[in-house]
């Protein structure tokens, strides 16, 4: 049997069904899309298991071993398949292939470039760049200018223009024109694929991706999409003994859900634990940040914007979010830098950044001009959409520019990103939940001045986050002497460890704590779940919660909130503060891996709300657990 017969037998067996769907389709649809391991067990008569590399042979190892050769004649065969009722070839047919086993499967950088070089592998990442669909000629028809003959040339590369040595008519070397309409065209895109944030420490490594034909211009394939790609490594000449690397893309898939597809086996015990355990939110809460003292309101706080709620649509269209914005406004020296590195460490997703000479392409997404794109435009995902599906963490955010804190708000609320820049315009997602932290202005808390005297932060954007919480310095002596004590009683016990000394069970650290990866993996697995108010004596207290609160708040704090023309700022008691008692609400839920919200869970992010509200200076009236001075809303202006 020749090597064309055998890919015809191999593609009865295992795409038949898809070659007939596509001769249905054909031209609007042009892409076969072959599984790797259907073929591989195909041909290893096996059935059940899932195969490497180094178990088949065949096509299956033809694939990989030598992907350009042998995709052109599986789509020779493709083009040419005995299809019922079809006359003609499906002459634009192509093939990819996809599901390669593991040991074709990397992260971004996570391979050896001399081991894979012009062979098939599988690249996972982020996409944080991409360019518009742009036409790239296949084959140049240069007409000679002095005889009119035509020559073709065939295109190579994703470089320069090759123009002909001599023309095949009169033989002279030109001058030739490009003739347009007698060149084969198809369509480009390029596509920068990086490693996700939460995985990268240290520089990120990332890899350009050249999709041509059917392949361009998916709108799936956007900014902040987690995609695997598919395609033949191609080293880069750049001048110099040592290349650079990029993929010709060969097809890909686009991660559709969040976590649903996480392989969580390897802690499914301690993930029933915990779910089990009578106090599964103390254990979350001391587990998150151990060493940092004090503060534990926010500790939990942060431990609930884990979890989060979950995002869903009405009947009506309106989109209701689920994740929980929160801000940390502090003295220097208090530790949240801290807490915020810890956050971005537990998440399952997230990013880190600062608001330091951040763009607004670094916090949300720009249109930017560079090599990248050969000077065209492109699309550069930021911080926000970078994040989607999990937290942006933000350190210094009051040192943002204007132009990137003002990019934040719409993005905050609708959880996309819109932008536009000489005619281009992309919708990025960001179902992400922000956690930002900034210094007062002056640096320090001055107790003579209000907060709505301190805070830099424009009043549209807090109003955007479910909790604002301030970190002041500590002066209670007890406290202080408290705190030092366990300080310096951490370090100390780390520095014995790592001698290999041995600790006393009373010095060391509480024995019952959850790792970070066990922490991961557990708010992975509750992510999963999707609870709603069941009970109406629940729901009927989020909404005595919300109407007692506003209107239990002094007479002036009513009046600015009935005034319809009102032009200072937001007021810290309105309708998205019932938003946000839901989501924490939700939060709670998800963190007991519970499908029902329960009281339990409302009265669980009650006082976070409230302390929230006694943190920026404004309580209501029956909330005298916290010592606040009262304030003006409209001077607060949160």
């Amino acid at each position: 049997m020749n090597y064309e017969a055998r890919l015809e037998e191999v593609l009865n067996a295992v795409a038949i069904d898809d070659i007939y769907e596509l001769a249905n389709d054909y031209p609007e649809e042009t892409r076969l899309e072959l599984d790797w391991q259907a073929i591989a067990r195909y041909e290893a008569e096996n059935d059940d298991s899932e195969l490497s590399i180094s178990a088949v042979s065949g096509i299956a190892s033809d694939v990989v071993a030598r992907p350009e050769t042998t995709l052109e004649r599986l789509e020779d065969v493709v083009r040419e398949f005995d299809v019922p009722g079809r006359e003609k070839p499906m002459a634009r047919a192509s093939v990819s292939v996809v599901n390669l086993p593991d040991d074709a499967t990397f992260d971004v950088g996570g391979f050896s470039p001399e081991d894979w070089i012009g062979r098939l592998l599988a690249l996972e990442g982020q996409i944080t760049k991409r360019t518009a669909v742009n036409p790239m000629v296949e084959e140049a028809a240069f007409e000679c200018l002095r005889c009119g003959t035509m020559t073709y040339i065939p295109q190579h590369g994703f470089g320069s223009l090759q123009e002909p040595h001599r023309c095949q008519g009169c033989e002279l070397q030109g001058p030739f024109r490009l003739n347009e309409t007698q060149s084969e065209w198809t369509n480009y895109q390029k596509i920068r694929l990086q490693e996700p944030p939460e995985n990268a420490r240290g520089e990120t490594e990332h890899i350009d991706i050249h999709l041509t034909g059917g392949l361009a211009g998916d709108p799936r394939v956007e900014g902040g999409t987690r995609t695997t790609f598919f395609g033949r490594l191609n080293p880069v000449y750049t001048g110099d003994v040592v290349f650079e690397k990029d993929l010709v893309g060969t097809g890909y898939t686009v991660e559709q859900g969040g976590f649903e597809d996480t392989d969580l086996s390897e802690y499914e015990a301690i993930i029933d634990e915990v779910a089990a355990a009578p106090n599964t939110f103390e254990l979350l809460v001391d587990s998150f940040a151990p060493s940092h003292q004090g503060h534990r309101h926010v500790k939990e706080a942060l431990v609930l914007q884990q979890f989060g709620g979950w995002a869903r649509t009405g009947r009506d269209g309106t989109h209701h979010r689920g994740d929980s914005h929160m801000f940390l406004l502090g003295d220097p020296g208090t530790g949240k830098t801290l807490l915020l590195e810890a956050a971005y460490e537990v998440a399952p997703r997230g990013a880190l950044t600062d608001g330091t000479g951040s763009s607004s392409a670094g916090l949300t997404a720009s249109i930017v001009k560079d090599s990248f794109s050969s000077e065209q435009f492109s699309i550069e995902a930021g911080t926000l959409v970078r994040a989607n599906k999990g937290i942006a963490v933000v350190d210094e955010l009051d040192k943002g520019e204007t132009s990137d804190l003002d990019a934040l708000h719409t993005a905050l609320e609708s959880q996309q990103v819109h932008v536009s820049k000489a005619g281009k315009n992309a919708m990025l997602p960001a179902e992400t939940s922000l956690l930002a932290a900034g210094n007062p202005m002056g640096g320090h808390f001055d107790p003579s001045k209000d907060i709505a005297d301190q805070v830099e932060l424009k009043s549209p954007l807090l109003s955007r986050f479910d909790l604002i919480f301030t970190i002041r310095s500590e002066e209670d002596e007890a406290k202080i002497r408290d705190i030092s004590e366990k300080m310096v009683s951490s370090r100390n016990r780390a520095g014995r460890r790592a001698l290999g000394e041995d600790i006393d069970e009373d010095e060391s650290e509480p024995s019952v704590r959850l790792d970070r990866d066990e922490f991961t993996a557990y708010v992975t697995a509750a992510k999963q779940v999707q609870p709603v108010v069941r009970d109406p004596a629940v729901a009927r207290e989020i909404r005595e919660w919300f109407v007692e609160t506003k209107t239990s708040l002094p007479e002036r704090y009513a009046t600015a909130m009935g005034e319809q023309e009102y032009d200072g700022p937001p007021l810290p008691i309105t309708a998205r503060k019932l938003d946000a008692l839901q989501r924490l609400s939700e939060a709670s839920a998800r963190m007991r891996l519970s499908e029902t919200v329960e009281m339990v869970d409302v009265e669980r992010a009650k006082p976070l709300i409230e302390r929230s509200l006694a943190d920026i200076g404004i309580a209501p009236a029956d909330n005298s657990s916290f010592e606040t001075a009262t304030t003006d809303a409209a001077e607060v202006g949160i």
